[in-house]
């Protein structure tokens, strides 16, 4: 069997301001900066993998069971979190998003 090389170039990934602006909040208000990813995915109910992707410059398109998961072991409502994302951040959440290459 001969392997083929695919030509396919990927498509790059959106990700939507509202995404990068909860990553971010989650990063800079929630996030301790001196604890390591893994201690920081352990006090969170996260893997570390995706404390990696939040604390990203441009966030990820975080699913809002992760979300979810992070509120619940902060102690947080989500009515909560939501509304002080959109204090920090109101006029800048939209259905804006930018594109990014994967590799």
């Amino acid at each position: 069997m001969s392997a083929k090389k695919s030509n396919k170039t990927k498509k790059p990934k959106r990700v939507y301001l509202a995404d990068k602006y909860v990553c971010n909040y989650i990063s800079e208000e929630l996030f301790n900066s001196e604890v390591s990813k893994r201690e920081l995915g352990r006090l969170h109910g996260i893997h570390q993998h995706v404390v990696g992707k939040i604390i990203q410059e441009n966030g990820y398109k975080i699913p809002f069971s992760t979300i979810s998961t992070i509120c619940f072991n902060r102690g947080l409502k989500l009515s909560n979190f939501l509304r002080a994302v959109e204090k920090k951040y109101g006029q800048k959440l939209d259905d804006s998003y930018f594109e990014i290459q994967t590799k």
